[in-house]
């Protein structure tokens, strides 16, 4: 009788162990699997967003070879978190980016449960040009945009930051000493 009862705590035990170890496990395997569903969804959009970014139109300087080395960015708005420039815009509505491609007829939303979209703008000296929302003149200036985004989901949360030369100023930038 003893030794039933022992084998049965001992059983009791080593079964408690186990269940321990595959509840953790179970547990670590949705944690991995929200966090890189979070990775997927967030850099998703960021590349969206640096895609769109990056093309960012300059005007010509009349009677100067293309392409122009003082020519103006065409950025329409430039804030803290929201930014439009030839048709295209991203914007922070509430928790979720939208994004518009036909001049802010129509937003879209990019990615929901969001707590932060953060523009940074720099001249073509590496200078950040802080006053938000810019002036048209410092608009004129951007050389280059820093994107932070911060979001969540359920206990992950994400924060992921580029840098994104515009191309149509490749050429300036290599020029800075």
């Amino acid at each position: 009788m003893i030794e039933l009862v022992v084998s049965i705590a001992v059983g009791a035990i080593i079964s408690g162990t186990a269940a321990m170890l595959l509840l953790s496990a179970a547990r670590y395997r949705g944690e991995t699997a929200a966090r890189a569903e979070l990775v997927d969804t967030a850099g998703a959009a960021l590349e969206t967003i640096i895609r769109h970014v990056r093309e960012i139109s300059q005007d010509e300087c009349p009677g100067n070879p293309s392409p122009c080395l003082l020519g103006n960015a065409q950025i329409a708005e430039a804030g803290a978190s929201a930014l439009r420039f030839d048709g295209f815009g991203f914007r922070l509505a509430g928790t979720t980016i939208e994004m518009t491609n036909d001049d802010a007829v129509n937003w879209h939303p990019l990615l929901r449960n969001v707590s932060g979209l953060a523009f940074t703008y720099f001249d073509r000296n590496g200078a950040t040009l802080s006053a938000v929302p810019l002036s048209a003149t410092d608009r004129a200036a951007v050389r280059r945009v820093s994107v932070q985004i911060s979001t969540a989901a359920g206990a992950e949360t994400l924060n992921l930051r580029t840098g994104i030369y515009l191309r149509a100023f490749m050429n300036e930038v290599m020029s800075v000493p």
